[in-house]
């Protein structure tokens, strides 16, 4: 256990030193999706036709870490507001391209070749 820190006000906890590296290393990986679904979307924005590179490493849910430190709070909830910014615009985002796939195939089918066939009159 560690030593309490008297901080005048408040007593706070020392947090251990592996559990603030489990922390930041979580938080760092969620950061990373987090930027990698960021350049989707502005890839998508852009117009580029070309498939996003597929993720550097498969995803790990994390160990059981415990609260979450208080040097961690105003971090987390940067990421967490960031992740739910993400989320909706991926889902208006999918739901944009469901509606144009839908239409273009409406336009697929209502536009097919005429047939002229030649005959003597």
């Amino acid at each position: 256990m560690t030593a309490p820190v008297h901080t005048g006000a408040a007593t706070e906890e020392r947090v251990p030193e592996h559990w603030a590296t489990a922390w930041d290393a979580a938080l760092a990986a969620v950061e990373l999706d987090v930027e990698s679904a960021e350049r989707l979307i502005a890839q998508l924005h852009a117009g580029v036709d070309e498939a996003p590179e597929p993720a550097d490493r498969p995803w790990v849910a994390p160990a059981l870490l415990g609260p979450i430190p208080l040097e961690f709070a105003d971090r987390a909830r940067h990421l967490l507001a960031r992740q739910t910014e993400v989320s909706e615009r991926l889902a208006e985002a999918m739901v944009t391209v469901r509606s144009q796939t839908r239409a273009l195939g409406k336009l697929d089918r209502a536009e097919r070749r005429p047939v002229f066939l030649d005959r003597a009159l």
